[in-house]
């Protein structure tokens, strides 16, 4: 189970669009300036995000498909719309040439979305509030269902900006799929509930054990050890359920060209309807909990000085 655990993190960390925020007047300031109808990316932030991305041991630039202005590299998500949030990750896509050795290479492209999370202090991998997410793209067509695709080298926009009235209301517009988003946390809450009434059963025996004598205290111990297991198969299918979401979200959409990921109504629709369940998947704070809790399980089995943990993390 753990083994999957960052390529989860991978597709969790690379969600994009569908707008779920309500809109500023502008692109983000301390990011954009503002030129005429549209926005360049601020030369010292373009700056430092190429100063990022060198940081990293190997020349990831390097490996990049290379068109006439350079290598491509891709912001996109909410950053290139006016419905960011203040913390929101500036998503960079470095597209990995068909060419280079790594191409395709999930291992790789774990390795160095981990590098840049696990070193994005040391390195400064911030704009403001805004971390920079580096992440290794080989589909590249994928990136243009994004609302906002802004070419960084070349500084161009292949897509967007994405610019909402201020009347827009996310809650309005994503209305059609209150039902989905109900049905996906459905079975999640039911888990949810289950891994409480547990953690709860655990606490009464274990008290009940402490009242007796030592060397009465083994009645309880089968009992005991029975419910630590109910509550790793809790976080256990909590942790299927997560795969679910994240199985939806990926084959969501699949586009073969950009104008297709543009162009294709339906395609457009489903992806963005599935990406918006998504987000407020993760809104509602479900990854997070579910991610606490599966750290406790990394080595299998849940120990008993880790009970009080699970209580603050679903809050009991």
């Amino acid at each position: 189970m753990i083994g999957n655990l960052v390529m989860d993190s991978i597709l969790e960390d690379i969600l994009t669009d569908s707008n779920i925020d309500y809109p500023r007047k502008d692109l983000d300031p301390a990011v954009w300036n503002r030129n005429g109808n549209t926005y360049i990316l601020r030369p010292e932030v373009k700056n430092k995000i190429l100063d990022v991305i060198k940081q990293y041991p190997d020349d990831l630039i390097d490996m990049a498909a290379s068109g006439e202005s350079g290598a491509t590299v891709h912001i996109v998500g909410s950053i290139c719309t006016n419905t960011f949030l203040d913390d929101c990750d500036i998503d960079v896509h470095i597209v990995i040439s068909e060419d280079s050795n790594f191409h395709g290479d999930l291992e790789f492209q774990s390795k160095v979305m981990d590098w840049f999370n696990l070193n994005r202090d040391e390195i400064g991998g911030y704009i403001e509030k805004h971390p920079i997410e580096v992440f290794t793209q080989f589909d590249p067509n994928q990136d243009y269902m994004s609302d906002g695709v802004y070419n960084l080298i070349p500084d161009e926009w292949l897509v967007g900006p994405k610019i909402e009235p201020l009347t827009y209301d996310p809650y309005q517009d994503y209305s059609h799929i209150a039902n989905d988003l109900r049905n996906s946390v459905e079975d999640a809450d039911k888990l949810i509930g289950e891994l409480k009434r547990d953690v709860i059963d655990y606490d009464m025996v274990k008290q009940a054990m402490d009242n007796l004598a030592p060397d009465q205290q083994g009645i309880f111990l089968a009992r005991l050890k029975s419910k630590l297991e109910e509550i790793e198969k809790d976080i256990e299918d909590l942790y299927g359920k997560r795969r679910e979401w994240v199985d939806m979200r990926r084959q969501a959409s699949k586009p073969s060209t950009p104008e297709e990921a543009q162009n294709d109504v339906e395609l457009v629709r489903k992806w963005n309807d599935t990406n918006a369940v998504f987000k407020f998947i993760s809104r509602y704070q479900y990854f997070r909990v579910i991610k606490d809790l599966e750290k406790l399980l990394a080595d299998g089995v849940v120990e008993p000085n880790e009970i009080d943990i699970i209580k603050g993390i679903v809050g009991v």
